[in-house]
Parts: structure tokens; C-alpha cells; sequence
């Protein structure tokens, strides 16, 4: 059986608005999700690694068992990581994935791509859960660096979904990435970032892709 993981977005939780009724669609059709809170009670000090070493301990945590991905921006951008080097991971669903992540930042603060030690250690960031502004560690963005050289080229199923008018992350993101691996399937779509305008449709297509990659059982399970 394979066990489902929901990746939240930047500045997000485990209760939004998507990841619920992801979480609700899922319980419909009889299928385990799993979402856990990649902020950790301590998105001052939100890294990369750490997002990536919780959901590392999930998967070592059920020792001989597949999982399939589901991420939403950020959240898809570390499942990518992730998926890269964990032979457990068989699929990948994407949601207006934040590939580029460090780059895009960088532009967007005006800072030096070439010169990190000279950002500020702490920014403010509004923080969707929380409906206010919160402070972040820079170490976010060093950390990243790290990660940022991952080619991101296991070849497994993977699909995108993304809006077409998306202005935190560009669309034009997700079209370079699939150009380049014919194994990722990329669905444009007439929405935002938040991609809600489209939500039941995408979780119809989320479950629909993990059947017919015989990653759902159809015998056990229904979408109502």
C-alpha cells in the first residue's frame, strides 16, 4: 500500500485551506494523508534541511513501504528534493512548484546572489497562517545553497499543476522544468498561485494520477 505525504507551502501550515480539503478528499476515498508541520513550531528558523530531514523520518519510519508525494509551492520544491535521492518516493504531484527557490529570492529581496554574508539575519516575512508578520532567519537562504545544485533528475512520474496567473512564482518555472524531463506532466491552469479557484478539480486529477500510476488500489478505494 502506498502511503500519501502533503507538503505545505511557505508560511503555511498543516491546517490550510488546501491541505484540508486535500486531507478531507483523501478520507473520502479511503486513502491515508499524512501532513505533517514542516515549520516544526519554529518557522523563525524555517530551513530547507530541516523540512527535508522530517519527512526523511516519516519515510524511515515505515521501513519497505512506497510513498507518493503531494506538494503545494514550497512544499513541492522540497517533495522534488527529496524524491531525488529516496528510492521509497514513486510519484510526484506539484502544485505551482517553487523550483528556482533561492534565485527568485534573491531577485525579489534585491540582494547579491554572490554575497550572502551581507544580507540582514532576520526579515519579515507575512506569515498566512498566523495573518500577520513574523520574523525569518536568513539562514533559510545559506541553507539553500546547498540544495540549490540538486539536478533534480530521477526519472519518476511526476505532474504539475500550475496557474497561469501566478505572480509569486512564475509558470514559466514549471515549463523549463518539464521541457527537460519527459517524464513529468505539466497542466496549465486558469488560476493563481493559491490555485483554490481550481481545488476539486485538482484533487480529482491528484487521485486519478496516482491510480493510473497503480499507486491506488482500486479494489480498496473510491473517490466520492
Amino acid at each position: 500500500m502506498t502511503e500519501f505525504i502533503y507538503l505545505h507551502g511557505f508560511a503555511s501550515g498543516p491546517g490550510s485551506q488546501k491541505a484540508c480539503i486535500f486531507k478531507d478528499c483523501f478520507e473520502k476515498a479511503r486513502l491515508s494523508l499524512t501532513i505533517p508541520d514542516l515549520q516544526q513550531g519554529d518557522f523563525e528558523n524555517l530551513t530547507l534541511t530541516k523540512q527535508i530531514s522530517l519527512v526523511q523520518g516519516i519515510i524511515d519510519g515505515k521501513p519497505g513501504a512506497d510513498f507518493a508525494l503531494i506538494g503545494s509551492s514550497m512544499g513541492a520544491y522540497i517533495a522534488a528534493l527529496i524524491a531525488e535521492t529516496r528510492k521509497e518516493i514513486k510519484a510526484l504531484y506539484l502544485m505551482a512548484p517553487g523550483f528556482n527557490f533561492l534565485n527568485r529570492w534573491m531577485e525579489n529581496m534585491g540582494w547579491d546572489n554572490n554575497s550572502l554574508t551581507s544580507i540582514p539575519d532576520l526579515i519579515r516575512v507575512f506569515h498566512y497562517s498566523y495573518n500577520r508578520e513574523v520574523n525569518l532567519n536568513t539562514n533559510l537562504f545559506r541553507d539553500a545553497v546547498g540544495w540549490d545544485s540538486l539536478l533534480l533528475t530521477r526519472n519518476i512520474p511526476i505532474r504539475i499543476v500550475h496557474g497561469l496567473h501566478d505572480e509569486t512564482v512564475n509558470i514559466q518555472e514549471s515549463r523549463d522544468f518539464a521541457i527537460l524531463r519527459p517524464w513529468c506532466q505539466l497542466k496549465e491552469l486558469d488560476s493563481d498561485h493559491g490555485l483554490l479557484s481550481c481545488i476539486d478539480g485538482i484533487v480529482e486529477d491528484c487521485i486519478e494520477f496516482f491510480r493510473l500510476k497503480n499507486l491506488i488500489n482500486d479494489k480498496n478505494n473510491s473517490f466520492l
